[in-house]
């Protein structure tokens, strides 16, 4: 145990060793719903050019990381490179001293370790793909305009907020914001949908009381 812990904690395994300890950080804020699931908001269609999107979504897209949310992506994608480098690590750096020539190596080890933890990554997102577009395809839909749903996270206002929709059986996670920007919904509140906004996938709610009166 204070082998495997020596590795993961020094150079090069320690860089992933705290990526994925902020990583495990922001999922529990999601589980308890301080944060939204998708924070980055930087999930890429797979019908969606290239040319449409910038920076880090369009480096998403090239490496062919399209159709799941990019907060899930990275999650993969550091865990397969803190394994990788773990590996390395302790079949190479093991047996050296603390030199420049292990620092070199480390950092060779770094590298390769999230280069090939990229087509590992990959492998395991394409199946997801076909998961959420069929959620994409039941969640995002004007059908669900007009139904209620419970408020999950500890608020939702203007810009933050996640509420649960019971549709066909199955109760869908939505993200959604106020749809007056004064108002704001605490955990367990419950609210109405009332406009689908498809370009940024989220839905506007309102009171259910003046839903109702309206």
């Amino acid at each position: 145990m204070n082998d495997i812990w020596a590795i993961a904690s020094e150079y090069p395994t320690g860089i992933f060793t705290i990526i994925n300890l902020v990583l495990i950080g922001y999922w529990l804020l999601v589980a308890i719903g301080l944060m939204d699931f998708d924070f980055f908001d930087l999930d890429v269609d797979t019908d969606t050019s290239v040319d449409d999107i910038g920076g880090f979504a369009t480096f998403l897209a090239t490496l062919g990381f399209t159709g799941v949310p990019v907060t899930i992506v990275l999650t993969i994608l550091f865990f397969c490179a803190w394994g990788i480098c773990y590996i390395g690590a302790k079949l190479l750096l093991s047996w050296l001293d603390i030199s420049m020539i292990s620092v070199l190596l480390g950092t060779v080890i770094l590298i390769a370790s999230f280069i090939v933890a990229i087509p590992v990554t990959n492998m395991i997102v394409r199946p997801l793909r076909k998961l959420f577009r069929k959620l994409y395809a039941e969640s995002n839909n004007q059908d669900l305009v007009g139904r209620p749903v419970k408020v999950r996270s500890s608020r939702v206002d203007a810009t933050f907020g996640e509420a649960v929709c019971a549709h066909k059986g199955a109760s869908l996670l939505l993200k959604v914001r106020t749809a007056t920007p004064e108002k704001i919904f605490t955990r367990g509140d419950v609210a109405v949908l009332v406009e689908y906004n498809s370009d940024k996938h989220i839905y506007y709610i309102v009171d259910q009381k003046e839903f109702e009166t309206n």
